[in-house]
Parts: C-alpha cells; sequence; structure tokens
C-alpha cells in the first residue's frame, strides 16, 4: 500500500469520526428511544476522539504525504487507537445489545466496529515496512 493511500485512509477516518459526532449531537443526542447507558457511554468519547485521535489522524496524513518521520510515529499511534476504540465498542455492543436493535444500526455499528479493528492494525503494518521494522 502507498503512503499516499495510507494518507488518503486517514483523512476519511478523521472525516468520518468528526462526521460521527457531528450526527450524533445533533440526532442521537435528542432521540428519546436511546438508553441511557447507550448516550452516557457515547458521551464519553468526543474528547479522545475529537481532541485526540482525529487531529493524529490528520496529522499522521499531512506527514505521510509529505514524508516526514513523525507521520510514521503518528499512524502507528493512530493505528493503536482505531484498535481501541474498535475493540470498545465491540464489546459494549455486545453486552448492550447494539448488534440486536435495528438492522440499520446494526449494519452501521458493525461496519464501523470491522473498519476500526482491521485498518487500525493494517495501518500498523503497512507503515513499519517503511520504518524496516520487522513485525
Amino acid at each position: 500500500m502507498r503512503l499516499a493511500t495510507i494518507a488518503i485512509l486517514e483523512f476519511v477516518f478523521a472525516a468520518g469520526i468528526a462526521g460521527f459526532w457531528v450526527y450524533f449531537f445533533l440526532v442521537e443526542n435528542k432521540n428519546p428511544e436511546k438508553s441511557a447507558v447507550y448516550l452516557a457511554y457515547e458521551r464519553s468519547f468526543p474528547l479522545p476522539d475529537l481532541c485526540y485521535l482525529v487531529p493524529v489522524l490528520v496529522v499522521a496524513g499531512i506527514c505521510l504525504l509529505n514524508r516526514l518521520f513523525l507521520g510514521y510515529i503518528l499512524t502507528i499511534t493512530a493505528g493503536g487507537g482505531l484498535i481501541f476504540l474498535g475493540l470498545v465498542d465491540i464489546g459494549f455492543n455486545a453486552q448492550n445489545k447494539g448488534y440486536s436493535s435495528n438492522v440499520g444500526d446494526t449494519i452501521l455499528n458493525l461496519f464501523i466496529n470491522i473498519a476500526c479493528v482491521v485498518m487500525g492494525p493494517l495501518f500498523i503494518i503497512f507503515v513499519s515496512k517503511y520504518l524496516d521494522i520487522a513485525l
């Protein structure tokens, strides 16, 4: 995978995460059908998502496009963040029937969770090849 492709994927993930939060606060947060547990869970993530993961993804992508060493390090960091985010969401959804609500929510949750736990390691693996690190 080329560095430009990884950078574009980082920008897509950053936009997707930021877009989720716009949607959450405009729609989901006001939905009376959403459980208090779900809302409390989701409300704990804007700070790490918007103040850590999104900026790391954006800066990593910019740095990769400019072939700056920091881009490799931040891509690995972002990959770890995506893995963590995906696994925490999977754990919550599995314990709180997040995969058995309506079909649309289930498909969206599965897509987001799988994307995080697949792309996180791929970011780490592909970028580590440029650092000449044996995995």
